[in-house]
């Protein structure tokens, strides 16, 4: 009774350690995407974007691991299937989560939208991929991997939905070339980080420590800073005096009340851009009024060449 008794705890030992280790393994594979994530969210600190819609994004990004490994898998192992295939069909997926399911959406009003939508949906993807991946090699393959991989996706996804928030704010014709190079270069960078691993193995992890992975985060810092400085970032246009104030920048009743003329009444008589609720011209681009001394469309983003 007692060796059975024996037996029974040593099993029941056995498989608790095995759950707590199993719990283990999830925790390390999901918890880099999660405070990834975390810290992106809080660089949008002037017009934050609604929490269900940034979730909403994750998932359809995680989703999407899905369908990329029925398009990778024709394609033999290698270095074209390393270098190129997997480049362009996950970039391609994350980014066409973004794309089709938030980019028209209102609440993409703003640059910094597209980064953090595309950290969405790339560590989505990341947090599916790192599950396979630290479930079957453990402990110190969800180290490295936290550490590179993770914000890897995150990094490659941040250059095109910086790309797609500058774009959406620009003229329509020059959208699709600023897409494409986000795109493209998303893509390269993409391409490196998976040919230091394939080619040079131990070395490439030195690379991707050393000087792949900090120069991704760089661009990102960098990209952020742009993003909250352009012409249609939240906090700029919060600071910009309203197009029906007066020419002083103080909002009056009456201001207010008169209408924006249109161009073509503002050509009428002796009636001048001028000198109507502050209105110093349109925008040639969409037809939008602006006040004198504005440099950027606040509707279009448009540069305006005033004085």
């Amino acid at each position: 009774m007692l060796v059975f008794l024996s037996r029974t705890g040593h099993l029941i030992t056995g498989q608790v350690d095995t759950h707590i280790e199993m719990l283990e393994l999830l925790v390390l594979a999901i918890a880099p995407a999660f405070l990834i994530i975390w810290y992106i969210y809080r660089k949008d600190r002037y017009e934050p974007e609604p929490k269900y819609l940034v979730a909403k994004i994750f998932l359809l990004g995680a989703l999407s691991v899905f369908p990329a490994i029925l398009l990778e898998m024709p394609f033999p192992s290698g270095v074209f299937l390393t270098a190129i295939v997997a480049p362009v069909v996950e970039e391609g997926l994350k980014f066409s989560v973004v794309f089709f399911f938030v980019y028209k959406s209102v609440e993409f009003d703003e640059p910094m939208d597209g980064i953090v939508y595309a950290a969405a949906a790339g560590l989505g993807f990341a947090t599916v991929e790192n599950l396979f991946y630290v479930l079957e090699g453990g402990v110190i393959v969800g180290l490295v991997r936290g550490l590179l991989s993770v914000p890897g996706h995150m990094i490659f996804s941040c250059i095109w939905g910086f790309a797609l928030g500058i774009a959406k704010f620009r003229p329509e014709a020059e959208r699709g070339k600023i897409i494409f190079l986000g795109l493209a270069g998303a893509m390269i960078m993409h391409s490196l980080f998976n040919l230091s691993l394939v080619l040079f193995e131990y070395l490439g992890l030195v690379i991707l420590i050393l000087v792949l992975v900090p120069l991704g985060w760089w661009i990102l810092h960098r990209n952020i800073e742009r993003a909250h400085h352009q012409p249609n970032a939240a906090h700029i246009l919060a600071e910009q005096p309203d197009p029906a104030a007066a020419g002083n920048g103080i909002a009056t009743v009456e201001n207010v009340m008169r209408p924006v003329p249109t161009a073509e009444e503002a050509k009428d008589g002796e009636t001048t851009p001028e000198c109507i609720n502050g209105i110093a011209g349109y925008c040639t681009e969409c037809g939008a009024p602006y006040r004198k001394g504005a440099r950027y469309c606040r509707v279009c983003g448009k540069p305006l060449g005033t004085e």
